[in-house]
């Protein structure tokens, strides 16, 4: 199941990089010819999209490396690396477009050219299959880098919607409205990179998934015979995975092979009915008259 789902990240994140570097090209050079600063701020939203897909298919790679001695828990966490310097990426983006659109502003009026309108069509058209695809693999196989992917691609296929409505207005002789939508395009971008990179700072912090998630494995815990408490569950996000600790009460007369066969029933349970953990370590205590005093007295 792992393999297939790192072949499904990597195959979405080269059509990414080749889909978005092609667009890339086609409307910078579109964007020179025509005089559309917004069309030339948009290749290189493109372009950062092609390089940001190659570092979430190295962050792919990476990730479906085994654990070793050095790094116990698996590499997952590339995943979140790559979707962290993508943003980054696209801050330093976000800079250069507004300076860009700003000396657009300054140089005066310029006309665009209708034919740009064409590739604009066609760029928006290819977007919203990229979300639409991206955003279809992301949920399937769990990937907080394909999900920054997929949101980028969908705030693209606006941003050529506002795109052509600037050229349609030049041609109506509003000339100033196209660089000042590129610097919205420049604002939509920034707005982009600071969501992405706090998601996946949240990630690469260990933040809890949901509290969801800890009420499920509680409930699963409990499901198993023998476990009288559940307590002090912990969840720590490592990329599309995660890693359970939790603490267990059984009767305090409980033979020790009984108790381990309770916890590694709780361990196989949790696992197998929450695909996104990837590991739980089962910590057993006896339900004894100090645990019977500390738990109860919480829960009432």
């Amino acid at each position: 199941m792992d393999r297939e789902r790192y072949r499904a990240g990597e195959r979405a994140s080269l059509v990414g990089v080749f889909g978005n570097a092609a667009l890339a090209v086609l409307k910078f050079v579109t964007g020179v010819a025509a005089g559309s600063a917004a069309l030339v701020a948009d290749a290189l939203d493109s372009l950062s999209d092609a390089v940001s897909s190659l570092i979430t298919w190295l962050g792919m790679r990476i990730s479906q490396k085994p654990a070793d001695e050095t790094h116990p828990y698996g590499h997952y966490d590339a995943e979140a690396i790559a979707g962290l310097i993508g943003s980054m990426m696209l801050l330093l983006l976000a800079y250069e477009l507004a300076g860009h659109a700003i000396s657009r502003l300054i140089e005066g009026p310029r006309e665009v050219e209708l034919y740009a309108a064409l590739v604009v069509v066609l760029n928006l058209a290819a977007k919203a299959y990229l979300s639409a695809y991206t955003r279809g693999v992301a949920r399937r196989i769990r990937s907080p880098a394909l999900a920054a992917s997929a949101a980028n691609f969908k705030g693209d296929v606006y941003t050529s919607l506002a795109i052509l409505a600037g050229i349609v207005a030049n041609r109506q002789g509003l000339y100033l409205l196209d660089p000042l939508i590129a610097l919205g395009i420049t604002l939509l971008i920034f707005r982009t990179a600071v969501e992405i990179g706090w998601k996946n700072i949240l990630n690469l912090m260990g933040t809890v998934p949901s509290p969801e998630m800890v009420r499920r494995i509680e409930e699963l815990t409990r499901e198993v015979e023998g476990v009288i408490d559940v307590h002090r569950v912990r969840v720590h996000a490592m990329g599309a995975y995660n890693k359970v600790d939790l603490h267990v009460c059984v009767d305090e007369d409980l033979p020790l092979r009984e108790a381990h066969r309770i916890a590694h029933e709780v361990q196989v349970r949790i696992t197998e009915r929450i695909p996104e953990v990837a590991s739980a370590l089962v910590h057993v205590e006896p339900y004894d008259e100090h645990h019977r005093k500390v738990h109860f007295n919480n829960k009432k």
